[in-house]
């Protein structure tokens, strides 16, 4: 790397690059629900067109002495996804040896910004409830609605594995202040009120987001992750003097994001852009719908 001055002060990329992407995987709610698909192998542009397979539903047919097997296609139909997403966040850092030697001071740089990374993502994921055609369950995000919405997810034949339910701070309060939860929370998570923690409730693992969306009502999300598709693609790694890029994708979270570090002669810094190239679209529509809070 020819960063210069002296490549930085000894800038080490790859720590902070690591650093962003954990950063990023931690401040992500929905994203890390629904189904990824990323791919760092290849480089692609803004405006890129993805056709993703959707594996579709098989059916068990009857097999007769003397005749052959019916043959069933494993897809039945993709999911098109437009990497139109291009989020960057640019920081410059004068003192570069002293926030390398401090990793909390490190870890304050990578995740502050990171986090307009991560609600960019979240926002763009949350925005895709419109799509929703099961009609939106009304009212708190009470006992009483949770199974409503299982229900729901039941009658639409969606997967049980994976479902989960995401809700705005105010209806987490409903949920761990409803009575008729006082049991469940008594026997099988006697810590929750105090600790503030759900879990799972009637087959749903809940997660708070303050990036649920407000449109009129609050569109608090039971989901499982077919309902949506979050498409990262990697982009073009410069060669050129003075440049250090680096891509690298996250196999627990599958999230990818680029790393560009330069030295900026006016700021008498380092300069660190991190970037991520996505889509986002509604993949089986009977796998969302909305609970649609006032508050």
């Amino acid at each position: 790397m020819t960063t210069t001055p002296t490549t930085a002060a000894t800038f080490i990329p790859e720590i902070w690059a690591n650093s962003a992407l954990q950063a990023l995987r931690s401040k992500i709610r929905l994203a890390q629900i629904v189904t990824k698909d990323t791919d760092i192998t290849d480089s692609f542009t803004v405006g890129d067109v993805l056709h993703l397979p959707v594996v579709g539903t098989y059916t068990a047919n009857n097999k007769t002495a003397g005749s052959n097997v019916t043959v069933q296609n494993p897809t039945d139909g993709e999911v098109t996804v437009t990497l139109n997403k291009h989020k960057e966040v640019t920081i410059v850092i004068e003192d570069v040896t002293q926030a390398q030697a401090n990793q909390s001071l490190m870890t304050r740089y990578a995740t502050n910004a990171i986090i307009p990374l991560a609600e960019a993502i979240e926002d763009d994921l949350f925005a895709l409830y419109a799509g929703f055609s099961a009609t939106p369950i009304t009212g708190d995000v009470t006992a009483a609605n949770v199974l409503a919405a299982r229900a729901a997810l039941n009658t639409a034949k969606a997967p049980e594995e994976g479902r989960a339910l995401i809700v705005n701070p105010a209806q987490e309060v409903e949920l761990l202040g409803d009575t008729s939860l006082a049991s469940y929370f008594a026997f099988s998570r006697p810590q929750g009120p105090s600790q503030g923690y759900i879990g799972s409730i009637y087959g749903f693992d809940v997660y708070m987001s303050q990036r649920v969306p407000l449109a009129t009502t609050y569109k608090n999300l039971a989901i499982t992750p077919e309902a949506m598709i979050l498409a990262m693609r990697a982009m073009p790694e410069q060669t050129r003097a003075g440049v250090d890029q680096m891509v690298l994708s996250d196999p627990e979270s599958g999230l990818a994001i680029r790393q560009t570090v330069s030295y900026n002669a006016s700021a008498l810094g380092v300069q660190i852009t991190w970037d991520v190239l996505y889509g986002v679209a509604e993949m089986r529509d009977a796998c969302g719908l909305v609970i649609a809070s006032a508050t």
